[in-house]
């Protein structure tokens, strides 16, 4: 139950701990080594270099991996969307997967460590971040729509999230939690917690660590940066503008659906 009439007010939005400049994003390493140079976005499954004539990093769908034919000379490496059939290809270049389509720009220029499994995109920061979903006995989950005191995605619905400042996401969420919607350990039971979720917006890459909690008493405090609280089905999510990849951190921790028959 939401008491809109309890929420605590301040003009001292958080600050952005979580921002980490020019740091390596986590992917899943295909084939080892490190290169760097100007992301080319593939759109052609035949034609996979872009005709400039300089070396590139070659992005593309992990469905068309490995390739059929030799890689244009200009590749430096690949990175590919998803992940793909197979990882035994060898092309003599640093392959990473696990990246949505939508991280990178055509001519940013990458550092890629098929080695380590990174990529690091010039100019852009790495913001870390927490999302919890509460979730009642009935399935259904909170969504909160976000105030317009707060610092970014104003009027968006969200879970309840926050820079990531204590010394783990799980230390995180639990202090998000009180100060957000005032819940404390005592009422909370973790059901799961998610793979971190990239979502890409201008000049910031978020990770986003989720959580899912369940909670049997649903009555909540909202404080200044939230203006709304409702309690809905899961599907509601994709109907709504929301942060972004807020599907994609649900899907993260959901619960496994049950067995048909």
């Amino acid at each position: 139950m939401w008491f809109p009439g309890r929420a605590t007010v301040s003009d001292k939005p958080k600050k952005e701990l979580g921002v980490r400049r020019a740091m390596a994003l986590p992917v899943v390493p295909v084939a080892p080594g490190w290169a760097a140079g100007p992301v080319h976005r593939v759109d052609d499954p035949l034609a996979w270099a872009s005709g400039r004539g300089e070396p590139e990093v070659l992005a593309l769908p992990a469905l068309w991996w490995p390739p059929a034919h030799r890689l244009p000379t200009v590749a430096r490496a690949v990175l590919l969307y998803g992940a793909p059939p197979t990882t035994r290809t060898r092309t003599g270049l640093p392959v990473v997967a696990g990246l949505d389509a939508d991280l990178v720009r055509e001519r940013e220029r990458v550092e890629v460590n098929g080695s380590k499994g990174t990529l690091t995109i010039e100019g852009v920061e790495e913001v870390r971040v927490v999302t919890a979903f509460l979730e009642r006995p009935d399935g259904l989950i909170l969504l909160l729509q976000r105030s317009e005191k707060v610092g970014s995605f104003r009027g968006r619905w969200a879970g309840v999230s926050g820079y990531l400042e204590d010394p783990t996401p799980l230390d995180q969420v639990y202090r998000e939690l009180k100060e957000e919607v005032g819940l404390d350990r005592g009422r909370l039971a973790l059901a799961a917690a998610g793979a971190p979720v990239l979502a890409r917006d201008a000049r910031r890459v978020f990770v986003v660590h989720p959580f899912r909690f369940r909670v049997a008493d649903p009555e909540i405090r909202l404080d200044w940066e939230h203006v709304r609280a409702e309690w809905v089905e899961p599907a509601e999510i994709r109907r709504r503008p929301t942060v972004p990849k807020l599907d994609r951190a649900w899907e993260a921790v959901a619960p496994d659906p049950a067995p048909k028959g």
